[in-house]
Formats: structure tokens, sequence, C-alpha cells
């Protein structure tokens, strides 16, 4: 039961976020069906899970087209929320936020937003064009020991529909920045991919006081320092910029380069690396390369837009980025966050390899229907994201408890203690009904559950015909 207590309480933070009493238990319901379903995911097995009848479906259903929330006031709270918890991994004192970009395969061609993707990635299994969605993801870096979790704190639709307002529109680049500087604290620092190593991430950053730490391509070309001769200038625009430096040609033999031993990936791993601060992006803002030399002979280049860091400490934070991954493939094979069915019967139905959905194309009713049922999109999502975030949370926080609840066995536990997040939802699925028992009158989700399994009265004229009732205002 101290598996639920500590859950709950974590909800119960989150209750100013929505306008109706109604629509935050139903978001606790929910959330709970996430958590307690062992079914594949759907609104209908999350129902089941808490031995709820199809009586209550078009209630359910409704909570995902709610006008009594938003969601970025959630994911706000929530982040809120997350930055003040003590286990924070922080770099210099700061927070450390990782944030990418996912794409899911979606067949659905009624559903706003599903658009041919191409997939560059080194894996064999994934194909190199689908049909889907494009979600970037927002997370905060939390752990304790040589566990480290990365916490989703939001994840939006970034593409596949085209805003009416032609100055609106917004490369993927620009929209992870808005993102972050949306969501992560003043000082902070985002840990991206090298697909967001640019001048569109850095200026909004630097305006925010936030700092950026990524890799740039090895053929990455900076800027030295200009010093401007004294006296009168020939006619044109003043020069700014210094001569250019090549950095691939910067790096040294393995012996004449600096030496740490840094933590990557799980283990201890020694390191070869150059330092240098040049001109990139601005010229009159310094950056950091870290040029990186692994003992396989791999050569990296990392930037980071805070000079004061060291190359060690660039070098292990860049390595924490891959955490990110790891929530993805959690979130998707674990609690499967993605298997959203959601149509918009008012859209017309698009080709079999579709572009960005064009608003212009369409009424101002169905251009309100399509933001609506996106936002539906990022609800189930960033519903599952906040699950996987409570089961991150108990791992760090209570870890023998959720050892003593889980009803399985290992041959070997993982070398740090803690369990993993499947490991924390079979322990709250074990012998839940236990719990709800003993826990009369101090747990939320057995009063919202006792609420909704009471008998309703009969209707005065019952229908004829079988169909289910309207949803109640959520």
């Amino acid at each position: 039961m101290e598996l639920y207590q500590r859950l709950e309480q974590i909800l119960v933070q989150l209750r100013p976020v929505f306008h109706r009493q109604a629509t935050f238990n139903w978001f606790v319901l929910l959330l709970w069906g996430v958590l307690l379903t062992t079914q594949p995911p759907a609104v209908t097995s999350y129902l089941n899970a808490l031995g709820l009848g199809e009586g209550y479906y078009a209630q359910a259903l409704h909570w995902f087209h709610s006008s009594a929330f938003s969601l970025d006031e959630l994911c706000q709270q929530w982040g809120r929320w997350l930055s003040g918890h003590p286990q924070t991994q922080r770099l210099r004192g700061h927070r450390v936020y990782v944030g990418d970009g996912i794409k899911v395969g979606k067949e659905g061609r009624k559903m706003p937003g599903v658009k041919g993707l191409h997939q560059e990635s080194e894996d064999v299994n994934k194909p190199e064009w689908i049909r889907g969605h494009y979600f970037s993801a927002l997370g905060l870096l939390l752990g304790a020991g040589q566990a480290l979790f990365a916490t989703p704190v939001v994840l939006k639709l970034h593409d596949g529909i085209e805003p009416v307002e032609a100055e609106a529109a917004a490369t993927l680049v620009e929209k992870m920045a808005a993102l972050c500087v949306q969501f992560m604290e003043t000082g902070s620092y985002a840990i991206l991919d090298a697909y967001y190593a640019s001048a569109k991430v850095l200026k909004p950053f630097r305006a925010n006081g936030l700092h950026l730490i990524t890799r740039v391509r090895i053929t990455t070309v900076a800027k030295a320092a200009f010093c401007r001769r004294p006296g009168n200038h020939g006619p044109g625009r003043p020069r700014v910029w210094g001569s250019e430096v090549k950095l691939q040609a910067l790096f040294a033999p393995l012996k004449d380069c600096q030496q740490a031993s840094v933590w990557l990936y799980g283990q201890s791993v020694t390191v070869y690396y150059q330092c240098f601060e040049f001109y990139w992006d601005s010229p009159d803002e310094l950056v950091r390369f870290v040029l990186t030399q692994l003992p396989s002979g791999k050569q990296l280049i990392l930037l980071s837009s805070d000079v004061t860091l060291t190359g060690p400490a660039v070098i292990e934070a860049y390595g924490w980025r891959f955490k990110i991954e790891v929530s993805f493939r959690t979130l998707t094979q674990v609690l499967q966050g993605f298997s959203y069915r959601f149509w918009l019967k008012a859209m017309a139905k698009v080709s079999r390899w579709p572009q960005n959905l064009q608003l212009a194309d369409y009424s101002e009713t169905v251009q309100r229907q399509v933001i609506t049922k996106v936002e539906a999109f990022e609800r189930f999502i960033n519903l599952h994201a906040l699950a996987l975030g409570l089961l991150q949370i108990l791992a760090l926080e209570m870890p023998k408890t959720v050892w003593t609840h889980f009803p399985l066995w290992f041959r070997t536990r993982p070398q740090h203690g803690y369990p993993s997040e499947q490991i924390v939802r079979l322990a709250l699925q074990h012998q839940p009904m236990v719990n709800l028992a003993k826990s009369r009158p101090t747990l939320l989700l057995h009063k919202l559950l006792a609420a909704k399994l009471t008998p309703l009265p009969a209707p005065d004229n019952p229908p004829v015909d079988d169909s289910s009732p309207s949803p109640k205002a959520i």
C-alpha cells in the first residue's frame, strides 16, 4: 500500500491544473488504468483493469477531448514538481534536461498529421520510409548512484500539419528550441542530438539563460577571434568574423592529448580530449569545443555553450543523452504509450504517402476539430509518459519496497540495486485488491472506484435500445 499512497501523493500535486473535479478524477482513474492493465493498450483495457463497465466508456473517452484542462499547463506543473525533486541530476548545481525526436508509425488515413517520414538509422529492423507522426520530447534527468532515468516532461506533435499563417511555420529545430525554453528552468543544461546543433537553438537559449551540450559534425568549421585594425577602413560592411578553423585538423595524436576516466554507458572509459574556444554561431559569444578520441579510435566533436565546463564533464554529460532513448523504448514496448487510435470523420482521406496537412484547405470548424484531435493524441501519449515518470520515481525513492512486492524472481539483480520501470509496474499490479481493501478510506483510488461502482438510479423512462449513456461533462 505504500507504493499506492506515494503515487497518489504526487498526483494530488497536479490537481490545480484541472478546472473541474470530475476531470481530475478521470485523470487519476485513467492513469491507474495504464499502470494496472495487463491487456493491450486501449481505453477499454484501462476501464477493465479498474473493474468499470462499458457504461463509463464514453466518459473516459471524452477526457481526451475535454476543455477543462490544458495539456501544456499539466506538463508545466509536472515539470515544476520534478525540478524540485531531491534526486534531480545536476551539473555544476543546475538541472540537466535531455531532448530528442521520435517517429511513430501510423496507418490511419483520417489521422491529422500522418505523413511520409524518412528514418535515418543504422538499425536494419527500421524501414527507410514509414507513415506516421513525429514527436519532440523533453525529459529531466533523475538519478541515485549509478541509476539514472530520463523522466519525460512533455511530448508534442511537431510535424505533419501546416499552419494557416505562413509566418507561423517553423522548423523542427526551432520547435525543439521553443519547447526547451518553455519547460526548462533558467540556468539548466539541455543535452540534444547533433541534429539540434544550430544557431536557431543557441540564440533563444542564450536569451533565456539556458545552456546547450551537443555534438557537431566532424567537418565543422569554427571562427577564430577577429582583431580589428586601427585606422580607416574601405567601403563595404565591416568584417566581424576571424579566420576559419577546421576542427578536424586540430585532432592531435593520443600521446599529446589530455586523458581522463569518465563514466559512459554504465562503465568507466578512458578518453582522450582537447578543449578549444572559438566563435561558431555568433561573433560575440564563444563556445567550447571538446575534441574527443575514444580508445577504439573514434573521433567526436562535442560543443558546450558553457565555456566553464571541463572536457571530461562535457563528455560524461553527453553520454547521458542516451537515457532518453531508453525512455522511448520503455514507453513504446512496456507501456505502449503510442498506441492511440483517434480518427477525425470530418477530415478528407489522405493519400497513401501524404505530405503536410494544409489547414487552410478546411473550414474553421474543421480546423478546430483538427487541433482538438491532435491534442487528444498528445494527451494519450503524455498520460503514459507521466505514468512512466511515476514508475521511475518509485524506483528511486522506494527500491526496497518495490523488491518486497515484486511477485517474480531474477537470477541476478542490477548492480546499483534500483528496479526498472517494468519491475515497479509488476509490483503495483501484484495483489491490487488487497491494497484497496486495506486502504479505506485513505486511498484516493478506492474513493473514486467506490463512487463509480455505486449503482446508478434507473431512469423514469428507460430507453428501448441498449445504447450507452451520453458522457457527463468533465
